[in-house]
């Protein structure tokens, strides 16, 4: 039993399953056997709040495999923490592996160790502001100022540990970098990719790979909590392309969870569509752009591959492989989600509200549309009744206020989003 018993008084404020929201369930785990599941789930809040503050204040730490690196990392120092508190010492977060991933993902996405660092103060003032004020609500007040003056010292005892572990972990990481024959090709492609002027014939022999050919991009990463083998990653951009008529690749690691890879054709352009039939491996996701050739066709591709990638993040759907070509019209419309969110709330109005059978009635009335209105036709692929599509219709219509002929385009394009996007684009109903 701590002799800290306060401890066992912090709550999360979302109680949630320890399984359901730690990224380091183990670790979670193992601080709940020790004062319970309550301090563990708050802890893991703590450090879900501090990643927030972090990616919010640096847009340079929210991309991606980053921001999971970020959120991990915020979450050993959350846990380590509290777990130092209990046994007045600071080894439970020093030997945390989990805080020292960060800085490999970090380099290879040539991000300066001045957004790194500042990172740590960041987490540093958000973590003492949290459990300082958590601190003043259960502690007893004989005993507050005693607890929140070691609480203090022990947050700087572990800054000045990250400081210098991170610090050292990153030069390591970006001397091996620097000997890394993949700078030298991900130097080049951020050249192309950034529409620099680059000589083709330079460019291809840094790549080892012929610019002037049709080219097909694809993004690979992984969807799940833990990270993905990079063989896997690597071996479904290879499946992928193989698939879709490839005759030569391009594959490179980004960080530890994302892949970028191109593959290239000379008479035909690849064809994406043919890729369907591939299986990849649990949460791991492919998206792919339209193919195109030369230096611009290897640009826009990867483009359109980021956006399909964008897309496949807030997707309902869960589709471990998605074409550009598929989901054009949602990324463009959702370029701006909170121009997005206003306009299908405005579209729609209470059709864009919550509970399952409004959402019946969004579906219908799409598929309605899909099918230039044919009531039979939506009957067939819904498998229901005529009539009951035109029941679902009209009471669609009576929920958006305005018959579906009235801006059907926009009606179109506004149910579109809300089917692919759900709550990214619906309105809140908080």
């Amino acid at each position: 039993m701590t002799r800290r018993p306060w401890l066992a008084e912090l709550k999360p404020a979302d109680p949630q399953p320890l399984s359901q929201v730690a990224l380091l369930p183990s670790r979670a785990g193992e601080l709940s056997s020790l004062l319970g599941p309550g301090p563990a789930g708050w802890a893991v809040e703590l450090g879900a709040t501090m990643a927030d503050r972090i990616t919010s204040a640096i847009p340079e730490l929210a991309a991606d495999a980053v921001a999971v690196e970020v959120r991990r990392g915020c979450e050993a120092v959350a846990l380590g923490a509290l777990a130092a508190l209990v046994g007045d010492t600071d080894e439970p977060f020093a030997a945390m592996p989990e805080v020292l991933t960060g800085p490999a993902e970090v380099v290879a996405r040539g991000i300066g160790i001045e957004h790194m660092l500042r990172s740590i103060h960041l987490a540093h003032a958000t973590a003492t502001e949290v459990l300082l004020d958590a601190a003043a609500r259960v502690i007893p007040a004989s005993q507050r100022f005693g607890e929140m003056r070691h609480i203090s010292e022990l947050l700087f005892g572990v800054v000045e540990v990250v400081n210098e572990r991170m610090s050292s972990e990153y030069a390591r990481a970006h001397e091996a970098w620097l000997a890394s024959s993949t700078a030298l090709r991900m130097e080049t492609v951020e050249n192309i990719l950034s529409g620099n002027d680059i000589p083709l014939a330079r460019a291809s022999r840094a790549l080892g790979y012929d610019l002037s050919r049709w080219h097909l991009a694809v993004i690979v990463w992984t969807g799940g909590r833990t990270p993905a083998d990079p063989t896997q990653l690597r071996r479904s951009a290879d499946a992928v392309l193989g698939a879709a008529g490839c005759a030569s690749t391009l594959v490179l690691p980004v960080g530890a969870q994302r892949v970028w890879a191109w593959g290239s054709r000379t008479a035909h352009p690849p064809m994406p569509s043919e890729a369907g039939s591939v299986a990849v491996p649990p949460d791991v996701r492919v998206a792919t752009g339209v193919a195109g050739t030369g230096v611009d066709g290897f640009r826009r591709s990867h483009q359109q591959a980021g956006h399909a990638a964008r897309v496949a993040a807030l997707s309902t759907a869960g589709d471990p492989l998605l074409c550009y070509a598929d989901f054009d019209l949602v990324a463009m419309l959702s370029s701006d989600m909170s121009a997005a969110g206003e306009f299908v709330a405005r579209e729609l109005g209470a059709l864009a509200g919550p509970g399952a059978s409004v959402a019946m009635m969004r579906h219908t009335l799409k598929c309605y549309l899909d099918r230039d209105r044919s009531l039979a036709r939506t009957a067939a692929h819904l498998h229901v009744a005529r009539n009951t599509v035109a029941y679902r219709v009209q009471r669609a219509e009576q929920l958006r206020g305005r018959p579906a002929t009235d801006r059907r385009l926009q009606l179109h394009a506004a149910l579109t989003l809300a089917e692919d996007l759900g709550d990214a684009v619906l309105p809140s109903q908080a």
